[in-house]
């Protein structure tokens, strides 16, 4: 895996994922209490093997990364109407990859994905090196979601992170390595055509608090 470079899968779908592990997710609230659980748990396993297996497809193994960033991001069309501007960037994260994808999971992003049933997701994941340091996923993370509050969520208040982001990352001070972490974070390809704007209504809980 290459350090200091993004790999992205894109369109991964939880209607699919539930469609594969046997269930319909258009008749989820239909379902009784026993057969949702069962349904988000064959569903989360069939999401992290689709997961690893386009990774694979795209040349580099996820199950390795233990101290990676990642960013979960909706696939056009759509997008999301932040206080500046607007951005399809839900989660910014660091860390064991593939196992905090999985409490992701199991605590808010399977019903962030229910509620849009209809949406795809975009995953892109990185290994950040920098020589001479320890923790530069960490100040990686603390610079993408101080860019993100700079460029998208706005400055007034407070800062303003991604939709499922609460708090910010760890600034570690260290100098150079580059600006190659912003990738994910810019407007770039096909512009998408539909916004999406919280509300007050929204009670997802935000995926840095599972730890």
């Amino acid at each position: 895996m290459k350090r200091n470079h993004w790999y992205s899968i894109k369109n991964q779908s939880l209607a699919i994922y539930t469609r594969n592990a046997g269930f319909d997710l258009a008749i989820y609230d239909e379902y009784s209490s026993e057969v949702q659980k069962e349904l988000r748990r064959k569903s989360i396993k069939e999401a992290l093997w689709q997961i690893e297996d386009a990774c694979d497809d795209a040349g580099f193994e996820l199950a390795p990364l233990k101290y990676g960033v990642y960013v979960i991001s909706l696939s056009n069309p759509l997008s999301i109407q932040y206080r500046k501007k607007r951005s399809q960037v839900i989660y910014v994260g660091i860390g064991n990859v593939l196992k905090r994808i999985e409490n992701h999971f199991n605590n808010s992003l399977f019903d962030f994905m229910l509620s849009l049933s209809g949406a795809n997701f975009d995953f892109h994941f990185s290994y950040p090196s920098l020589k001479g340091t320890k923790s530069y996923y960490k100040h990686v993370e603390y610079l993408m979601l101080e860019y993100f509050s700079e460029n998208y969520g706005g400055l007034d208040e407070k800062k303003r992170f991604p939709v499922l982001n609460s708090i910010s990352g760890a600034n570690k001070s260290y100098k150079g390595g580059g600006s190659w972490w912003n990738t994910p974070l810019k407007i770039a390809g096909k512009k998408p055509l539909w916004e999406l704007a919280p509300t007050n209504f929204s009670d997802f809980a935000p995926l840095d608090f599972e730890e």
